[in-house]
């Protein structure tokens, strides 16, 4: 007759076997999508998604207007608090760009008068004057490419997720400049409504030029 010691033993393994064989316990969830694309929301939760899991391997099946994930209950209800942070109406924000040149001018242009007194604490030059504006829309996660004024120069943004919301957001930008003897890239945040000076961005026949963007919230995209 078996002790009560080697039973129990004898249980545990038996117990630890089943659990072996049997794998994760698996369900399937589908996700519908307002705002994602469902290849942006099958990246977006691939990390959750365990498709190399032995005896029991994750499944994404994105369709249209759609996803739907076969995986562990912990799992499904994660993918789910992920996509309602992700799967919201993306802010449209207005970028208004200046391309300052700098030169030996005593006036002052009020076109730039928001941002003039900046420039006069970050440089020495005595003048500054509007040379080129910009102003174009895109949403967050955009990408937004323009000729400035007379096309010597373009300018290319990639908005990148913002961060925080209403007047205390703060917008990641990606921001490319191109045209004669510039090539100006640089990584910035900046807060909504306010006007950053990216810095000198290089030299043409009328100076030496300065970059300004200032992004502004102006609603959700539909």
């Amino acid at each position: 007759m078996l002790q009560p010691r080697v039973i129990t033993i004898l249980t545990t393994i038996m117990a630890l076997g089943a659990c072996r064989g049997g794998g994760a316990r698996l369900e399937t969830r589908t996700f519908a999508l307002h705002y994602l694309w469902s290849s942006q929301a099958e990246m977006i939760i691939r990390p959750y998604v365990y498709l190399d899991r032995p005896n029991a391997q994750g499944v994404i099946s994105p369709a249209e207007n759609s996803i739907t994930v076969r995986e562990t209950p912990d799992n499904l209800d994660k993918i789910a608090r992920v996509l309602a942070e992700y799967d919201r109406p993306r802010p449209l924000i207005r970028l208004t760009v200046h391309l300052i040149q700098a030169d030996g001018a005593t006036a002052t242009d009020s076109a730039i008068a928001d941002v003039e007194a900046t420039l006069r604490k970050l440089f020495r030059f005595r003048g500054y004057r509007l040379v080129q504006e910009g102003i174009f829309s895109t949403t967050e996660d955009g990408v937004v490419s323009q000729q400035l004024g007379d096309g010597a120069y373009s300018i290319e943004v990639h908005v990148h997720r913002v961060a925080g919301s209403g007047d205390s957001a703060t917008v990641p930008l990606e921001v490319h400049l191109f045209g004669r003897n510039v090539r100006f890239s640089t990584d910035v945040g900046i807060p909504v409504g306010k006007t950053a000076v990216l810095g000198n961005v290089g030299e043409d026949p009328r100076g030496t030029l300065i970059l300004t963007v200032r992004p502004e919230l102006i609603t959700a995209s539909p």
